[in-house]
């Protein structure tokens, strides 16, 4: 009997641990463009759990596709950008900016969580940012229209 007991015990340690850990990182978008799927990278967050919370802040999104070499995804002028989540953002919490040239972030207007891409040639760097109810979170990715 006792053995079952700790059986039973190191089971729902197991399962509580694994809880943890999965939820203790903001949720990844899934960004598909043209039925591409776009890479992102993590950007600056605060996620908090019931025992710990974190905020990291990190370089800005040009420099940091640029330290991690990400390559864009090619699409077509006027292409229809998706963005999901597996755990929906609080409601008017998800934003897209574009990088400008001079460093300063443009916002763009999502309708039902999409987007149309520019018409004009050239290579964009997006931010997309939400907020959830552990925290929030931007990721970064890199498009280029051709």
């Amino acid at each position: 009997m006792k053995r079952v007991l700790n059986i039973l015990l190191a089971i729902i340690v197991i399962v509580v641990g694994f809880y943890f850990v999965i939820n203790f990182k903001p949720p990844k978008p899934s960004i598909t463009i043209e039925n591409k799927k776009v890479e992102v990278i993590q950007g600056s967050y605060c996620w908090g759990g019931l025992i710990y919370g974190q905020c990291v802040d990190k370089i800005s999104p040009p420099d940091m596709i640029l330290h991690k070499k990400l390559k864009p995804v090619v699409v077509s002028p006027g292409a229809k950008l998706k963005i999901e989540f597996n755990r929906e953002p609080h409601e008017n919490s998800l934003y897209l900016s574009v990088w400008m040239d001079n460093d300063e972030l443009e916002d763009v207007l999502l309708k039902d969580n999409t987007y149309l891409v520019s018409k004009e040639k050239g290579i964009y760097v997006y931010s997309v940012s939400a907020h959830w109810k552990k925290g929030s979170s931007s990721y970064n990715f890199l498009v280029e229209v051709k």
